[in-house]
C-alpha cells in the first residue's frame, strides 16, 4: 500500500498569463518546495490550450503538506499564483502507476 500523498493543483492561467504561471510555479517549486521536509517530487505541466497548467507533486505525508502551507512563506506566495490564475487542489494517493515498463500498483 502506497504512503506517498500525492497533491494535484490545476490552474486556468488569466489571458496571456500561462507562460508567467508555469515559470512561478517552477520557481516556487525549486526554491521552496523542494526544499520542505517530506518533499519527494513536483512537476509543472503546460496545457496546449493557452490556459492551464498543472503542477503535480508527491509528499511523505499529507502532515508535510500541512506544514509547508503553514509556512508564512506559502502565503506570499499564493497571492502572487492567485494573480495570475484561478485553481482547484486535490490530494490523494496512487493507486496504479506506469513508469518505463515497471507497474506499480495498489490492490484495494
Amino acid at each position: 500500500m502506497s504512503t506517498t500523498v500525492t497533491l494535484i493543483n490545476v490552474f486556468t492561467a488569466k489571458p496571456g498569463k500561462q507562460q508567467e504561471l508555469a515559470t512561478t510555479l517552477a520557481e516556487g517549486t525549486r526554491n521552496f518546495f523542494s526544499k520542505q521536509p517530506g518533499s519527494l517530487s513536483s512537476s509543472v505541466v503546460v496545457g496546449g490550450d493557452g490556459s492551464k497548467v498543472a503542477n503535480i507533486s508527491q509528499w511523505r505525508s499529507a502532515e508535510d503538506i500541512a506544514a509547508f502551507r503553514a509556512d508564512p512563506r506559502f502565503a506570499d506566495y499564493m497571492k502572487c499564483i492567485v494573480g495570475l490564475a484561478a485553481g482547484e487542489s486535490m490530494m490523494g494517493h496512487t493507486t496504479y502507476s506506469h513508469t518505463g515498463g515497471i507497474e506499480d500498483q495498489e490492490v484495494a
